[in-house]
């Protein structure tokens, strides 16, 4: 107990001063540095455009896989973060908590639930849009299903190590955990998925074989840790809670991948869109999972006011967390000018972020005051819901501006 009241002196007097020297901006601009890397993400996304587009519902998956991705490890990344500032976690990756394991083995379930979901809902749009057939149905499903499991069978570790080294380092977890891992994590996300297409239309059966393979162990597995900690409260408590966060974020990321797949030939004749993609939609959910996260963190510490209009005493905070993240843009931008993406391009990005950024912000801190003032646990809900809006608008406003200063 005394160790646990020293964190949350420690954290609060942390959280009231937080504002000082810049300290936001600061820890904002080296985490959301790390977005860069979804340039990597998308240099491989763009270099197997030929195989992304070979069918719509191909294209479609793809933003809705990094939604996903971002919604189950927003979860993972706010209740570690903030298990460390109140001590339900320890920063250790070896020898934690019961409540840690019991978060890992929720986050699977939810793995698994949301790969299956988005698996029926992308055949459904594809089916009344694009006339796929249903000899398909199985493909879509395990295709999900082999792209999440192998992504989260490396992610899961990298989220929790990235928690625990920064808080020893004296860092907040707040700022740094969720852009970081979000960006490795959009790499991981975009290689499985790649990879797993190569399996099912250059190996024929043998591949098609191997994605039925590590889908059905994916299901065994999540089964096997469900019954061991179908006993404690926390997984219980997480899926509830989460379960209908992820089904919105399904929802809405279903609608930004039937924006991307109606701009297939802007694509195609423009890569560099593709080669930035991830990034932009890395950068714009992870400045607003960082002000998410540190609102649902002063909530837990009680050193915020429980009101809407509270969120103005938070204006310098949202302010650097713009800071650090518009110079990313003008990179994106660049890059996207130099790959392919045309003049218009640059405009077109920086347009995007300036138009989406202030209403994430107030979309996360609304989502956590609410979600408190109804008894239930911010941090499964914030990080997902913000990132899943995030990617949506970000991907209708790409899209938009593409029609409009491209045609349709």
């Amino acid at each position: 107990m005394k160790a646990r009241t020293r964190w949350r002196e420690r954290d609060l007097a942390e959280a009231e001063a937080s504002l000082s020297r810049f300290k936001v901006l600061k820890e904002s601009f080296g985490a959301l540095f790390f977005d860069l890397g979804g340039l990597l993400a998308g240099g491989v996304a763009a270099y197997y455009v030929s195989l992304v587009l070979i069918r719509p519902w191909v294209v479609m998956i793809y933003p809705i896989v990094l939604t996903v991705k971002g919604a189950v490890n927003g979860i993972l990344a706010g209740r570690i973060s903030t298990g460390l500032h109140i001590g339900l976690v320890k920063p250790s990756f070896k020898g934690n908590t019961r409540y840690y394991h019991s978060i890992l083995s929720s986050i699977c379930m939810l793995s698994l639930i949301s790969s299956a979901s988005l698996g029926i809902i992308v055949f459904i749009i594809s089916s009344l849009f694009y006339d796929t057939n249903i000899g398909e149905f199985g493909l879509i499903i395990f295709s999900c299903l082999t792209a999440k499991a192998l992504a989260i069978a490396i992610v899961i570790p990298i989220t929790s190590l990235l928690a625990s080294t920064s808080y020893k380092k004296g860092l907040d977890p707040d700022i740094i955990t969720y852009p970081v891992s979000s960006t490795i994590a959009d790499v991981l996300a975009t290689i499985t998925y790649v990879f797993t297409l190569a399996l099912m239309f250059w190996l024929g059966l043998i591949g098609n074989a191997i994605v039925y393979i590590i889908g059905f162990s994916f299901i065994f597995t999540t089964a096997l840790l469900t019954y061991v900690f179908r006993m404690e409260e926390e997984f219980w408590k997480t899926i509830k809670e989460a379960l209908v966060t992820i089904f919105i974020v399904i929802l809405i990321a279903s609608l930004s991948g039937f924006a991307l797949s109606h701009v297939r030939s802007h694509i195609e004749l423009r890569p560099g869109i593709l080669m930035v993609y991830p990034a932009l939609i890395d950068t714009i959910g992870g400045a607003g999972s960082i002000f998410g996260s540190i609102s649902t963190t002063k909530i837990a510490l009680g050193s915020i006011e429980m009101k809407i209009k509270a969120v103005k005493d938070e204006a310098a905070e949202v302010v650097q967390i713009g800071a650090a993240a518009l110079p990313f843009y003008f990179i994106y931008g660049l890059v996207a000018l130099l790959s392919g993406g045309g003049p218009l391009s640059f405009v077109v990005i920086i347009l995007s972020l300036l138009t989406i950024f202030l209403p994430i912000m107030f979309i996360s801190f609304l989502v956590a005051i609410l979600t408190r003032m109804k008894g239930l646990d911010p941090d499964n809900f914030v990080i997902p819901f913000e990132t899943a809006l995030a990617d949506c608008l970000l991907t209708l406003t790409l899209s938009t501006m593409l029609i409009l200063f491209y045609g349709a």
